[in-house]
């Protein structure tokens, strides 16, 4: 007997289970529905971008990134996806330039996308490309004139120009909106760096403090508000504060660098010197990070290309270096399969498929890839039962219906060649038609046999099988 839990998970949707997984903070198992989802929605940019979402969740941005790279390589004008890997790529990938790529193409596609303007204005303030950062901001408070964030930026990169009485009054509107409508956050952060910068430290300390009564945890707020505490000598508290930030996010060499500067200021050396070297172990990891990013980020570039043009073995070499760098990023074990099958390398190619099918258990063409590949080896009897879970995962994958059906033939089970063969000879597919007749044909049908053969020879008059199968029905009939 079923639990009530299976019953209500066979109930619902996988897009419907994921999004409920997530509101529990199942990151793990949210992934894996939302991966199924994609799985059964190859071309859908909200399959993509959710699974991508949840793969961040779970602290995989590479593999969102890379996912949303070759998504996009098909699908080049889907502005949520440009939009999710242009947060990638100016965030952990450290690729500004492709993110600035990703968004202005989204501001091309759509001049009213509020997320792309005001994410380029994020992205020139990080830049210090202030000039470029107010324009893109002020069209993304044109789009949104009651949006308090983008308000604040706006603000804020107007008091870096000089603007401080526009700077002023941006601030003041944005933190009533803000009161208003609950978006403490991010702007107070904002305004905060504003009064530290305009030098009013206590008041910057005040509304980091804002911050940090909504979200303890905001490393932001923690790091800014150190800042202010050193720049008005109150050490022990920029401690307190810049140690949390690090123990929240402890790759961020923000909060090491300031402890350096904390403790050589009260002439702690040796504990400036441990944490120069928390600086330098971070930096190394970072440069390995990016140095990792831009190759799997290459690698994938340049393998579609060799794929074109049939180049398989190079092509390979890519997947190799992409799986061995990110071994969690199931899709490049699909594709290795298909380029080691393809230069006889069937072994290496079976465990490719095995390996994409363990992250992927209901890919209909994961099955149906290693069904074909086992049959190439001759193993029919592991053959069989991967193209049969192919073809119920989904009933469209005509090629696997017609490999099924021929061993079905080859085995003398020409009912059951028949059975797989039914729901697509209204493809106008002459191979399906032709192993129709032939089945048809060894249970004796003739008269339905022949009615098969004629619509492939009206498909294709020329087609050599089916012209020789006909004979051999009309004789057979003759004879019987």
């Amino acid at each position: 007997m079923q639990s009530a839990d299976q019953g209500r998970k066979e109930t619902l949707d996988h897009k419907t289970l994921a999004e409920a997984l997530k509101t529990k903070h199942r990151w793990l198992e949210s992934e894996k529905e939302y991966r199924i989802y994609r799985n059964e929605h190859p071309d859908s940019q909200d399959a993509i971008v959710l699974h991508a979402q949840s793969l961040i969740e779970i602290g995989q941005p590479f593999d969102a990134a890379l996912e949303l790279q070759k998504f996009l390589q098909s699908h080049p004008d889907s502005p949520r996806a440009l939009e999710l890997h242009a947060v990638l790529a100016s965030g952990p990938l450290h690729d500004a330039s492709g993110a600035e790529a990703d968004l202005e193409k989204c501001v091309k596609l759509d001049a009213k996308d509020f997320f792309a303007w005001k994410s380029l204005g994020d992205l020139y303030l990080d830049q210090d490309k202030d000039a470029d950062a107010e324009k893109n901001y002020l069209v993304a408070v044109r789009l949104r004139p009651e949006d308090p964030i983008a308000i604040a930026s706006l603000a804020y990169v107007r008091s870096r120009v000089n603007a401080q009485k526009e700077a002023d009054e941006g601030f003041k509107q944005a933190v009533r909106l803000a009161r208003e409508q609950r978006e403490v956050i991010g702007v107070q952060t904002l305004y905060g760096r504003y009064l530290l910068d305009e030098g009013k430290k206590e008041q910057a300390i005040a509304a980091f403090g804002k911050v940090l009564d909504v979200d303890s945890s905001s490393t932001e707020a923690l790091i800014w508000r150190a800042e202010a505490y050193t720049a008005l000598q109150r050490l022990p508290q920029a401690e307190a504060d810049a140690l949390a930030s690090l123990d929240r996010s402890p790759n961020d060499k923000r909060a090491a660098l300031l402890l350096v500067k904390i403790y050589r200021q009260q002439r702690m050396q040796e504990k400036a010197e441990q944490y120069a070297g928390v600086v330098q172990k971070i930096a190394a990891a970072e440069e390995t990070h990016f140095a990792m990013g831009r190759s799997l980020r290459d690698n994938l570039g340049e393998v579609e290309p060799l794929l074109m043009k049939g180049d398989y073995k190079e092509a390979s070499v890519r997947y190799e270096a992409i799986v061995k760098a990110l071994p969690t990023f199931y899709e490049a074990y699909f594709d290795l399969g298909m380029c080691y099958g393809q230069t006889g390398r069937l072994a290496e190619a079976e465990a490719a498929f095995r390996k994409y099918l363990s992250f992927q258990p209901a890919s209909a063409d994961g099955h149906a890839s290693l069904g074909v590949l086992l049959l190439e080896e001759g193993r029919k009897g592991d053959a069989i039962p991967e193209l049969e879970e192919a073809i119920q995962i989904d009933p469209s994958l005509t090629e696997a219906r017609k490999n099924l059906a021929s061993e079905y033939l080859q085995e003398s089970k020409p009912k059951a060649a028949i059975a797989v063969l039914r729901p697509a000879e209204n493809e106008k597919d002459v191979q399906v038609l032709v192993l129709l007749a032939i089945a048809l044909k060894q249970t004796a049908t003739y008269a339905g046999a022949l009615t098969v053969v004629n619509r492939a020879l009206e498909l294709s008059p020329d087609d050599a099988q089916a012209l020789q199968i006909k004979q051999e029905i009309l004789a057979s009939a003759q004879h019987n």
